[in-house]
């Protein structure tokens, strides 16, 4: 009863805690609903821009939980929520995919992207098309599918300008396939970008495990306290670290991207879980225990 009392807000990462791959974690839309019915706001926030919004809607309702659009959080959501909340004025370049850079400019943001598709093989001609002069801002590195080269010389020319900002959205260092497969992510990438700031700039992370996330997460749920807020995810590089960074309690479950063995094998002095759990429906038998 205790852990009941303790957290007002479930923060839950979507990938790994309430679908794993192809396939649904067993009972998680009875656990999500139970929660709520205890009067705990559930906020989904994923990594994942590459998914559109009406997909998040079909997977939660599929499960037989509620969804509402106000309590999905993904980096572009978060970077919008940014820039609104800092009354940015310019242009931007994004590489990032399709979906999220629409996103921008649905939002009213002029957004330069690309080049897109094959590029000439060809050093002078790349970089005459991307040293274009444009009078860019803010340079937003997402999760880009379709990344080259080009893109990164794009960048970090703009990034040479004294008044150009760098956010960086998902910031994932490895994605599990399965528990015993996983590929690389996108901070390898992202960090030859960081890596090639002018010196004193500094990126702002609006994705796991940025604390910079955290802040707009506690604005936009108007959290006063961090410590009422739960954090579940599956990852302890990405999920538990981000809860660690900001202070939210953390409960790591076992449905996706680590074992118990690889949990309990865990070095990271600044990234361990509160609690842990096979899955979060393991809710549903705590609710009913009460």
């Amino acid at each position: 009863m205790n852990f009941m009392n303790s957290f007002d807000t479930v923060m839950t990462d979507c990938d790994g805690v309430i679908w794993f791959g192809l396939g649904e974690v067993p009972g998680v839309g009875a656990a999500l609903n139970a929660l709520e019915e205890c009067g705990k706001r559930v906020v989904y926030v994923s990594n994942n821009s590459t998914r559109p919004t009406k997909d998040y809607k079909k997977k939660i309702e599929k499960l037989g939980a509620k969804f509402q659009e106000e309590n999905l959080v993904h980096p572009m959501v978060a970077i919008i929520d940014y820039l609104n909340k800092t009354n940015f004025k310019g242009l931007i370049y994004s590489f990032a995919t399709e979906c999220a850079n629409n996103l921008l400019r649905e939002a009213g943001y002029e957004v330069l992207d690309g080049p897109v598709g094959k590029v000439e093989e060809n050093h002078e001609k790349i970089l005459k098309s991307v040293n274009d002069g444009a009078p860019v801002r803010l340079v937003i590195a997402e999760s880009d599918l379709n990344f080259n080269l080009a893109k990164f010389w794009r960048a970090d020319i703009y990034l040479k300008h004294p008044e150009c900002d760098l956010i960086v959205g998902a910031y994932d260092r490895r994605i599990p396939v399965t528990q015993d497969f996983d590929i690389p992510g996108q901070a390898p990438i992202i960090n030859c970008l960081v890596g090639s700031l002018p010196a004193g700039k500094r990126p702002i992370i609006l994705g796991k495990p940025g604390v910079d996330l955290g802040e707009i997460l506690m604005s936009r749920y108007n959290i006063k306290d961090h410590k009422r807020v739960l954090f579940v995810g599956d990852l302890i590089c990405t999920d538990i670290k981000f809860a660690s960074n900001v202070g939210f309690q953390s409960l790591l479950v076992l449905s996706g991207g680590i074992t118990r063995e690889r949990m309990l094998a865990n070095k990271d002095t600044t990234a361990i879980p509160n609690y842990y759990a096979d899955s979060i429906s393991d809710f549903t038998t705590l609710i009913r225990s009460l």
